[in-house]
């Protein structure tokens, strides 16, 4: 396993946890930065992680240029936000891209370590290591009454963002996601799209976070948000047994058929590709669908979104070229693997 790869369990229902710092360095203004200022941080923060034992050598550097393929594919796989792509700016990542550093966000850096399942904890941890090691050779704002100091006041305090990526199709299809939502808030946790504010929930896919950063220590906040992801995975869970129980051959027909798509498909849209890729993620934690796991259908996810396959062909590519790819990676990937468990 690399420096900083995590697993943790529940993967058939959540898909990854996210942990992310707001960190300013001290001596420069809030907001954004000049692109010389901009590269002075990034140089410190990459002297600073090289100058680290237990981390030199992990890591990447990269400038970030909108409009790009390669910054879209870094959004695509969360190494980035979407803000930073609009922006530019600049990213250290780790060789396995589960920790980064964006430089250039809303707040100087943007610390976030990646894992998948259900391990805020463990993201939690890596990410204060990572964290620390900056902060040995950079120092950053803060106070002692009000913490970390952020350019956004719902980010004072401890600076954290502790988020986990549910999947909840069975809500969605049953209108419960406005409930859940606001039931969310009420615990103080916020329901977004899969890439975050403003973003939609494309096959089901739902971030959840903390909304309180100030006056609650880290440990606490990412033991109230696996409270709170417990309970809409039960949620989850309970809808899926509803709808099988009202209508098995049904259910079993529509996850049996997004199989046999991905099996024998020779184009496929995103659009197609995500709900066929939610359909065999419901099978697999059903038990009805086998063969491949719930982290290789995320992972398969991820590869077969637009700019990363064009990152990946090295060329620009027609709408039509990116469907075929699109398909020949998902049947060989998932399709050709896939195994029908149960029938009615």
């Amino acid at each position: 396993m690399s420096a900083f790869q995590i697993e943790g369990g529940f993967s058939g229902i959540v898909a990854s946890s996210r942990v992310r710092l707001a960190r300013n360095v001290k001596g420069y203004t809030y907001g954004q930065q000049s692109p010389e200022k901009l590269k002075e941080i990034a140089d410190n923060v990459w002297e600073a992680v090289g100058a680290a034992p237990a981390i030199a050598g992990e890591f990447d550097r990269h400038q970030i240029r909108p409009g790009l393929a390669e910054t879209q594919q870094m959004v695509e796989n969360h190494i980035i936000s979407p803000a930073l792509a609009q922006r530019g700016g600049w990213v250290v990542v780790s060789k396995d891209g589960g920790a980064s550093i964006m430089i250039g966000e809303e707040d100087h850096l943007r610390i976030q370590v990646m894992g998948s399942g259900l391990c805020p904890r463990e993201c939690l941890a890596e990410a204060q290591r990572l964290a620390a090691l900056i902060e040995h050779s950079v120092p950053m704002d803060f106070d002692e009454k009000l913490g970390y100091l952020t350019a956004c006041p719902t980010n004072l305090g401890t600076g954290l963002r502790v988020s986990v990526m549910l999947h909840l199709p069975m809500l969605t299809a049953a209108g419960a996601m406005q409930n859940v939502i606001g039931w969310a808030g009420r615990q103080g946790c916020a329901v977004r799209g899969a890439f975050g504010e403003g973003s939609g929930a494309e096959g089901g896919f739902y971030q959840l976070s903390n909304q309180v950063t100030l006056g609650v220590s880290e440990d606490m906040l990412a033991a109230k948000l696996i409270d709170v992801a417990a309970k809409l995975i039960e949620e989850e869970e309970r809808a899926r047994q509803a709808v099988r129980e009202k209508d098995e051959t049904g259910l079993l027909d529509k996850l049996c058929r997004a199989a046999g798509v991905l099996k024998t498909a020779r184009r496929i849209t995103t659009a197609e590709a995500l709900s066929c890729l939610s359909d065999v993620l419901v099978g697999l934690q059903m038990q009805v669908l086998g063969g491949v796991t719930a982290q290789a259908v995320c992972a398969a996810e991820r590869a077969m979104r637009p700019a990363t396959l064009t990152v990946r062909a090295g060329k620009d590519l027609t709408p039509a070229e990116r469907d075929k790819l699109r398909a020949d990676l998902l049947r060989r990937e998932i399709g050709d693997k896939l195994a029908i468990l149960a029938c009615a």
